[in-house]
């Protein structure tokens, strides 16, 4: 209660609430202090503590103090001052959300952050002056002091580091992390940025990626290009506007357009000079006349006054061209498989993977397979000599007990570690038939035998019925 209505000092009873409609100083002891919605904690004239509207809390000079809305939380001399009817706010600084009217579900933290925001709603703005010029843009997580400093209008933007995406004037789409990147963007859009001033002077490229410290520096427009590694960037001499263009690795400098460059050393492919429907590769500073690397056999790869990759032969050192990627008077390709028209077959020399000359990825169709016997004493013909030593059936069945396969054949171990030789596993085959065979002849024997025998007791045994 209240113990004295003209009184300018009032002590709430322990335990007790005490309702204030008046300015008045207040000790309280134990107890609370209730005051009406839109009232206000002020220091002389400055409202600094205030619940106005629903779900709100207002704490600093002239914070929220237009709000109608709900579900608002603004901390910091001036922050969200101009609110109204913006819900689910949370801003944190003074100034910060300063213009905001009624953008909906921002959360700004640091000085000036958000200042600007009018309209724009689920915004996530941290950092001294992080989106300050943010108006009407949406979805945008700007991170960092200065980050996305100038985006008025633009959506869906993420700046990460100081002053990334700091002119940023209201596009879409662009995604900047490190120190300074994506800095100097106006009206490009969709382009991506990683590292430390990646991307710096790009005003009004799009689709653009730069990775790497300085990558892609020196860009001003140009869309779909791409830098990858510290210092990856366009050369001196560069088209304005360049397009499609690729530097890869660190200090990679790409002059043309469509044109990829790998490395420090310049390695460069391009499609600059093929005819529209033709596919190939051009390789810069390479053509007919450049000094080649002496090579051995009898086709090689080179290339033709124009730059173009052909198949080429070797006659006393001097290159010669084979008339193309395909000679037609060996080779011809029809209804997208390659003939060879030699009456003398292919010959592939050399050893590949594992010490194979000819790998096939993929199933093999054939008519005719004929592999190669080294030797006729290779051929298991040995089977049927006096001198072979065949094991016993019991043998052999003690032996597949115990191992899990035929004597003398590989496992499935090892076969799926080495392969299968058609060869030796053919000979093996046979081997076993042949030996088969033996057996068969064996029982064959040893069943007329018993046969014999069986009719001569049967004789017996007649003959001893008529007795």
């Amino acid at each position: 209660g209240i113990f004295s209505a003209n009184a300018q000092t009032i002590t709430a009873p322990v335990g007790q609430s005490l309702t204030i409609t008046n300015p008045i100083d207040v000790t309280v002891a134990g107890g609370s202090v209730n005051v009406p919605a839109d009232g206000s904690y002020n220091f002389g004239t400055t409202k600094i503590l205030s619940v106005k509207g629903t779900n709100n809390l207002f704490l600093g000079a002239s914070a929220g103090v237009l709000n109608t809305a709900v579900n608002n939380v603004f901390v910091g001399g001036g922050a969200g001052q101009n609110n109204t009817s913006g819900p689910g706010n949370l801003f944190f600084g003074s100034f910060a959300g300063y213009n905001n009217s009624s953008g909906p579900f921002n959360t700004f933290m640091g000085i000036s952050a958000g200042e600007g925001n009018t309209t724009g709603g689920y915004n996530l703005f941290i950092g001294a002056g992080a989106g300050f010029a943010n108006t009407t843009g949406q979805y945008n997580l700007f991170l960092g002091t200065s980050s996305g400093r100038s985006n008025g209008a633009g959506n869906n933007n993420i700046f990460v580091g100081y002053n990334s995406g700091y002119s940023n004037a209201g596009v879409d789409g662009n995604s900047y992390v490190g120190y300074n990147s994506g800095y100097s963007n106006q009206t490009g859009t969709s382009n991506s940025a990683l590292g430390q001033n990646a991307g710096y002077l790009n005003t009004s490229g799009s689709q653009n990626v730069f990775v790497g410290g300085v990558a892609g520096y020196s860009l001003t427009s140009g869309n779909l290009n791409t830098f990858i590694g510290a210092s990856s960037d366009i050369g001196a001499g560069a088209p304005v506007g360049i397009t499609n263009a690729s530097a890869i690795g660190a200090n990679a400098k790409v002059v043309a357009s469509n044109t990829i460059v790998l490395g420090n050393a310049a390695t460069t492919i391009t499609g600059k000079g093929l005819a529209a429907g033709q596919t190939g590769l051009r390789f810069a500073n390479v053509d007919s006349g450049t000094t080649p690397i002496a090579v051995g056999g009898n086709r090689i790869l080179t290339v033709d006054g124009a730059g173009n990759v052909i198949l080429g032969s070797l006659n006393g050192g001097t290159i010669n061209s084979a008339g193309g990627p395909v000679a037609e008077s060996t080779w011809k390709n029809q209804d997208g498989y390659l003939y060879n028209n030699s009456t003398n077959g292919v010959v592939i020399n050399g050893s590949g993977l594992d010490g194979n000359s000819l790998i096939v990825k993929g199933g093999v169709l054939s008519k005719e397979v004929n592999v190669k016997v080294e030797g006729s004493e290779s051929w298991p013909d040995y089977v049927f000599k006096p001198s072979y030593k065949r094991m016993t059936l019991d043998e052999v069945e003690k032996f597949i007990n115990i191992n899990g396969h035929l004597p003398n054949v590989a496992s499935a171990t090892e076969m799926a570690a080495t392969g299968n030789n058609l060869n030796k596993t053919d000979i093996k085959l046979l081997e076993k038939v042949e030996e088969l065979t033996l057996y068969l002849l064996e029982m064959k024997k040893s069943n007329e035998a018993q046969n014999a025998e069986i009719q001569n007791l049967k004789k017996q045994v007649k003959s001893l019925r008529r007795k």
